[in-house]
């Protein structure tokens, strides 16, 4: 459940600066337009996705394997020099990262750490 408020927080911090300007790019849009761009670390959300989907049926090594391919590749937005930022196609430098990485990647982390202690075995539910 942590992972989840933690992207959910990330979705509305900026998340990276190009060319020195940093107010351009929260978190929702990102999400909303990063599939376009085509960096490769956009597509640790449908992993992450999964992953919190794996951990919820109890299924602890999918979610693991899952959450630690989201964090590798959210992790690797770090060493982009790039990214596109415009319908255009035209890449920027990326100057600096902001909170809402921080929190992405967070994210992340918190769903790989509870993949290792999941449970092994869907909980029952309880009739009155």
């Amino acid at each position: 459940m942590l992972s989840v408020i933690l992207f959910a927080a990330s979705l509305t911090q900026d998340a990276f600066c190009v060319s020195g300007i940093c107010s351009d790019w929260p978190g929702w849009s990102i999400l909303l337009f990063g599939a376009l761009s085509s960096q490769a670390s956009w597509f640790a959300n449908p992993l992450l996705l999964a992953a919190w989907i794996a951990a919820f049926f109890a299924r602890r090594m999918p979610a693991l394997i899952l959450s630690a391919a989201a964090l590798t590749l959210g992790a690797s937005f770090m060493f982009e020099a790039t990214v596109i930022t415009n319908e255009a196609g035209m890449s920027n430098p990326v100057t600096g990262l902001r909170e809402g990485y921080a929190l992405w990647l967070a994210s992340m982390v918190v769903a790989t750490v509870a993949a290792l202690f999941a449970r092994t075995k869907p909980g029952k539910l309880s009739r009155p």
